[in-house]
């Protein structure tokens, strides 16, 4: 009798690792993605299982990276890399300066759009799409406005939201902004504006 026991045990070990080499095995494609968004972003960077890596230019954790690619966590080095001119300015100010930026920037499309609408040589086909243009500017200033309330609700200091086309890039005031943190921050912003998780970007200005 206690040599039956001992022959089902080792049965049962034996199970249990099967399971497990096919547990990471099943994870292996999701893991090789993590790497590949990595290298993307960053040829420097590198993935390390199981910790979070900072890079310099990205800090992402490849066991709770959601599916669809990564929560992309970037550093303010690559804020040139933004289709929108980010003046510099410390603390507070930078925020201040960018939604003026930001302002002027939407404000001189919206005055180019009318001046399409308003010239009396316009067809109706252009001022047709210089509408729809206009109307897609102003639902991402009112989205953008929504997703900075939301972020301050959740005890940040502050953040500025540039959305534009397909992508969403957020600039959070912290020095300490963790995954977890940029987790929750990309789920708030690709529920509020629609966007792919895969497409938002967030970057920690302290």
């Amino acid at each position: 009798m206690p040599k039956r026991f001992i022959f089902l045990g080792l049965l049962t070990v034996m199970g249990i690792t099967l399971l497990v080499v096919g547990w990471r095995g099943g994870f292996a494609d999701l893991k090789n993605e993590a790497a590949l968004v990595n290298s993307r972003i960053s040829e420097e960077g590198s993935v390390i299982e199981g910790e979070v890596k900072d890079t310099g230019n990205i800090i992402i954790k490849p066991d709770v990276i959601p599916p669809g690619n990564a929560v992309k966590v970037q550093k303010e080095e690559n804020e040139g890399e933004s289709t929108l001119k980010q003046p510099v300015a410390d603390d507070s100010d930078y925020f201040v300066e960018y939604r003026l930026e930001r302002e002027r920037s939407r404000g001189h499309q919206i005055q180019l759009l009318r001046e399409i609408i308003n010239n009396t040589n316009s067809d109706a086909d252009n001022i047709k799409k210089a509408q729809e243009q206009m109307y897609v500017i102003s639902n991402n200033l009112q989205k953008e406005l929504e997703v900075e309330s939301l972020i301050r609700a959740k005890g940040f200091r502050d953040a500025v939201v540039f959305l534009e086309g397909k992508t969403v890039t957020a600039v959070i005031q912290s020095n300490a902004l963790n995954q977890e943190d940029a987790i929750k921050i990309t789920d708030m912003v690709s529920r509020s504006t629609g966007v792919g998780q895969q497409n938002i970007v967030i970057i920690p200005k302290s």
